[in-house]
């Protein structure tokens, strides 16, 4: 399958911004079966890795519009027993981690995104494997998401959690500009295989 492959003015004021919305706007092209399709291959890779099969937690994400759609992982964890958490974000940019019985016990929140019912409790990560969404991505794993910071925030508070990116082969890039405050991934998962990153 041929990609597109951004190649970004470094030297543009606002550069950072036009990376975004050029990866947002390749993602929003892309049809449901290819949404399917690739996300089918990433979740088949993930349910393959030696942290899933000792994970007792798994803390997910519901996919807003066309990113990767991890719920075929997540319904297949609940299958094997094991717990599962989504996140939930506040008007301070502040972001939490609450444990769903089901992906059915959800509730629209923040940006239309479906968030956990205000009856599920509250879990933190420890050591535990997160699976982050993203706009773009490098090899080093550097990450730029939508620009607010909530996952940045909640690392900064959690270090020591495993942070594994989900992506399309379209959304990596040869290097992205960042700041001191953003978080590097240790691992990122596309549909051509997995980006490690850093030591996890």
């Amino acid at each position: 399958m041929e990609t597109k492959r951004i190649s970004p003015k470094r030297e543009a004021p606002g550069s950072v911004e036009q990376i975004r919305r050029e990866h947002k706007k390749i993602r929003e092209r892309m049809g449901a079966s290819q949404v399917q399709e690739l996300s089918g291959a990433i979740c088949r890779t993930l349910l393959m890795e030696e942290w899933y099969g000792t994970a007792e937690v798994l803390f997910g994400y519901y996919p807003l519009g066309n990113e990767v759609d991890c719920r075929p992982f997540l319904d297949g964890a609940f299958k094997a027993g094991k717990r599962v958490a989504l996140p939930r974000t506040g008007a301070d940019c502040r972001m939490d981690f609450y444990e769903v019985p089901s992906l059915e016990h959800l509730v629209e929140g923040r940006f239309h995104v479906l968030e956990p019912a205000a009856d599920c409790p509250l879990i933190e990560p420890g050591d535990g494997v997160v699976l982050v969404p993203g706009v773009a991505f490098d090899k080093k794993g550097n990450r730029y998401g939508y620009g607010k910071g909530y996952y940045d925030r909640y690392f900064a508070r959690f270090p020591a959690a495993k942070r594994m990116a989900l992506a399309y082969g379209h959304q990596m890039e040869e290097a992205l500009e960042t700041l001191a405050t953003d978080v590097k991934m240790h691992r990122i998962y596309t549909e051509q295989g997995c980006y490690r990153c850093g030591e996890d």
